[in-house]
């Protein structure tokens, strides 16, 4: 565990520009929203960081790997005695890392706002925590398919996978919305009204779990696999 700790730090302090960036944009906007706070503000300032929260996770996780491979950085961390799935746990965990912060920046300034308006705000903390393991298993998926896809095609298989209950709904059936914990979140968020924490959320954080579990799992099993001596193109 440590190894993935360390490993997982150091793959965090390489993003330190969007890290930067996204504090921020999240304060600065942040200021913006409190210049008029109204619930149904709140309610849209979280659902659309939500969006960026998972965004960010996703695209910090898929093009990891490969950039990993270019600068041949991945063959002096293996070569350390470092299992692969240790590897790729360290960057699950730096990605993790990096959407905690954004959605402690999201939960902190949404409970601002909310007693700057003097209006309830008792179910953001675990719609917070909900968005957060969202954020962790949309990472894990991510990394699964960038073990054996070109970037841009992980980020499509992402895409369909993470979405797949609402093209369902879309198409007139009932979603399965335990198969996308992600598509579950925003599901839920479309009728979060600063309710309290009820059986949802956690089966939403338990779901969510357990994907990110699977696909660690998943992605360290394809990634043994793999031929990393060689560099992408």
């Amino acid at each position: 565990m440590r190894a993935i700790f360390l490993l997982g730090v150091n793959f965090l302090r390489t993003q330190w520009i969007a890290l930067a960036v996204m504090t921020v944009y999240i304060l600065g906007i942040g200021g913006v929203f409190r210049l008029r706070v109204h619930p149904g503000d709140v309610l849209f300032f979280l659902r659309w960081h939500a969006g960026y929260a998972v965004f960010l996770a996703t695209m910090m996780a898929v093009p990891a790997l490969q950039m990993e491979r270019k600068t041949r950085r991945i063959l002096a961390v293996l070569s350390k005695g470092i299992y692969r799935w240790q590897y790729i746990g360290g960057l699950l965990l730096g990605c993790s890392m990096a959407a905690a912060l954004f959605c402690a920046l999201v939960g902190g300034i949404a409970q601002w706002l909310c007693q700057e308006g003097g209006f309830n705000s008792q179910g953001i903390p675990a719609a917070i925590l909900a968005l957060f393991m969202s954020c962790m298993a949309a990472a894990a998926v991510g990394l699964f398919f960038a073990t054996f896809l070109h970037p841009l095609l992980a980020i499509a298989a992402t895409s369909m996978l993470l979405g797949f209950p609402f093209a369902l709904e879309a198409a007139g059936r009932t979603p399965v919305w335990a198969l996308s914990p992600v598509a579950w979140m925003f599901h839920f968020l479309l009728g979060f009204k600063f309710q309290p924490p009820d059986g949802e959320v956690v089966k939403i954080i338990a779901a969510a779990l357990c994907q990110t579990a699977i696909f660690w799992l998943a992605a360290a099993a394809v990634f043994a696999r793999r031929d990393v001596t060689i560099s992408p193109e």
